[in-house]
């Protein structure tokens, strides 16, 4: 069995209630292709904007996809808030710990 590696898929709120049908579309679409799409991995993140005055009503979660806070695209970590705060903190603590690898390697060499 094969699997589509790294599929995205992207509903703009105004039409979140389209989102099982896209969903059956790229089933349908990995199927036609013989592949098939691992629910397991399967994540949805809704995006808003926490900082308006008015409360966010979120929609109701797909069955069988599990509802994430953050989710890594492409490497870039992508919160539902939007900040890059996250993404910045991901990728200074990799440097960090690339560069403490560095220097124990160099020293025991």
């Amino acid at each position: 069995m094969k699997f589509a590696d790294d599929t995205y898929l992207v509903v703009p709120a105004v039409n979140a209630d389209s989102r099982a049908a896209e969903l059956d579309n790229i089933v349908a679409w990995a199927t036609a292709n013989n592949l098939k799409l691992n629910k397991l991995k399967t994540k949805e993140v809704v995006f808003y904007d926490n900082r308006r005055r008015h409360k966010v009503s979120l929609p109701l979660s797909l069955p069988d996809v599990d509802r994430v806070t953050t989710l890594k695209v492409l490497g870039v970590t992508l919160n539902n808030h939007m900040p890059a705060s996250e993404h910045i903190h991901n990728v200074l603590s990799d440097s960090a710990q690339t560069l403490h690898a560095l220097r124990i390697g160099a020293g025991t060499v």
